[in-house]
């Protein structure tokens, strides 16, 4: 494998690791050029030995820094294309690292505004109260007395996760073929992940985020959005207000305060319902660290760089899958995965409806309170790798959101059901929905969209025409017998050609007979029996060609 030699050094680090953890494999297949022959393929040492396959790639992503901590993470929401117990471990992955120097960490806040920390900040605690991957977090007041924390990116940070990104990229164009062993498209998942850790790059979209969050809770009583001060917020710098409440992850504290832990987690579960189903919109890492709870009915999110997006089109086939799931249409249900592109053309039909019939059966009847919607989830995961579909990335990031809402609010109260107080919410949200003004904004919105295909399909019809004409058109035919296929069109032309010529004299023949003149001029009168014995002789032979057609292909 060819490489930029400007990232040699970043190559040599990451071979060193990638053999100490037993991953020797990946480096043989790479073929570095100027690194692999100069790196012995020495065997990981006993301990690491002792360590499963999950536990090896976390340590291995520690190790090679916060890009890789961060595609961890990002990872460990992909629970279709990864084993669990890889899973598991590398939703362990967090951010721990040692803090940079405030010093510096000042230098870049007068770089980016123009400002001292001093010409905004009445105080300003100089000890970060947190170091992440991409930047760390400070206390301070500002000049007109609000409590704010300050974000502040790591000195370097981009350059260093950029030259990450473009080996990633490389490596995983050269391990492409590996995609036939793992069933992962290996460039693919490089491609989202460079999107996703690109805005986390930037802090403005983290605003923007917290800012659009305000805006869907403004008249909610129960979630709380801390405010963003924008004036000071930059691509390096981000000064929100400062949340004084109890972690959620500090339940000894919550119930010494006397809130009820289950009303806690319900109005957790109505906010982030709210989120998916009305905003489409959603905070994507709701476990216990992110969310502060303020009273006994209101919570605060924090941190606003991951976030989830699904659309209406998407949402509404998400909820007839679920109909269909319900009505035990398991042939509905693989016909709505085809929609979404999710089954692929080598994918165990059979097999999958079998295995989706008795999941269904499973959970049908049992009471909503005893379902785990992680189950669940984990169990569609499992077919999604089993039988080789792909989930679309929003609905994967929405399982694993899921996923962590049920965890956390289990956590807070052991007897926590997402079913069960997710359903007052759901009729609200259908009630609302058949509304008289929300049916008409629906149908006016599907009206628009029949509208546009009308507009599309046309200039759609002419851009194939184009490439058929300028024989641009490629089709892929695999595994047909191109003979058999020659002999069946072979005879369909033949089959039509007779039945033209057929009802074209009994039609001819027709009009002869109910000529006026047919009883003065005998042959007129001949030539339009002769007329019905031909068709009737052409109809015969077109019968038999037809039952011999038949029978060749059978």
């Amino acid at each position: 494998m060819r490489i930029s030699y400007k990232n040699l050094r970043r190559y040599k680090e990451i071979a060193h690791i990638l053999i100490k953890y037993g991953f020797s494999f990946i480096v043989e297949k790479l073929n570095i050029e100027g690194v692999a022959y100069k790196i012995p393929l020495t065997n990981p040492s006993d301990t690491i030995k002792m360590m499963t396959t999950g536990e090896r790639i976390r340590t291995a992503f520690e190790e090679l820094g916060p890009t890789y901590v961060k595609l961890g993470q990002i990872l460990s929401t992909r629970k279709d294309l990864i084993d669990q117990e890889i899973i598991d471990e590398l939703s362990k992955l967090r951010d721990n690292v040692e803090s940079f120097s405030t010093e510096l960490a000042k230098e870049i806040f007068i770089k980016e505004l123009g400002l001292s920390v001093d010409e905004v900040f009445k105080e300003f605690n100089l000890k970060p109260i947190a170091a992440a991957s991409i930047g760390q977090v400070y206390e301070a007041k500002l000049k007109t007395g609000e409590d704010v924390i300050v974000k502040i990116q790591r000195p370097n940070i981009e350059e260093t996760i950029k030259s990450d990104l473009e080996i990633m990229r490389t490596v995983a164009s050269t391990l492409k073929d590996l995609k036939k062993d793992i069933d992962i498209d290996l460039y693919q998942v490089i491609e989202e992940f460079q999107t996703q850790l690109i805005k986390e790059l930037d802090y403005n979209f983290e605003a923007i985020n917290a800012i659009k969050f305000k805006k869907m809770f403004k008249d909610s009583k129960k979630v709380y959005i801390p405010e963003v001060y924008s004036q000071y917020t930059t691509k390096r710098v981000l000064v929100m207000e400062k949340i004084v409440g109890v972690k959620l992850s500090d339940i000894q504290k919550i119930n010494s305060l006397g809130w009820d832990t289950k009303r806690i987690s319900e109005v957790g579960v109505e906010s982030m319902f709210k989120q998916i189903f009305e905003a489409g919109f959603f905070h994507a890492d709701p476990h216990p660290g992110n969310i502060f709870v303020l009273g006994s009915e209101c919570i605060s999110y924090i941190d606003f760089g991951m976030i989830g997006i699904i659309d209406k089109k998407t949402l509404k086939l998400l909820n007839e899958i679920v109909l269909a799931a319900i009505e035990k249409n398991v042939d509905r249900v693989i016909y709505l995965l085809m929609e979404i592109d999710a089954i692929g053309t080598d994918a165990d039909i059979p097999g999958l409806k079998q295995d989706l019939l008795y999941m269904i059966h499973y959970y049908y009847d049992a009471p909503i309170e005893k379902i785990s919607i992680t189950g669940i989830l984990n169990e569609v995961f499992r077919f999604f790798r089993k039988y080789k579909l792909i989930m679309p990335s929003q609905l994967a990031i929405l399982a694993k959101t899921i996923i962590t809402l049920e965890g956390t609010g289990r956590e807070l109260y052991p007897k926590f059901s997402i079913g069960s107080a997710g359903e007052n919410f759901m009729k609200h949200y259908y009630t609302n929905k058949f509304k008289p003004q929300n049916l008409l904004l629906n149908s006016k919105n599907s009206i628009e969209e029949v509208l546009l295909d009308l507009k599309t399909i046309p200039k759609q019809l002419r851009v194939i025409l184009r490439n058929i004409e300028k024989n641009n058109l490629k089709i892929n035919i695999e595994e047909v017998k191109v003979t058999k296929l020659e002999e069946r069109i072979t005879d369909l032309a033949t089959q039509t050609s007779l039945s033209l010529v057929l009802a074209a004299i009994i039609v001819g023949s027709s009009l002869i007979i109910a000529s006026p003149n047919i009883e003065q001029i005998i042959w007129i009168k001949l030539v339009a029996m002769a007329g019905f014995f031909t068709s009737f002789i052409i109809g015969l032979l077109l019968v038999i060609k037809m039952i011999k057609s038949k029978y060749k292909k059978n």
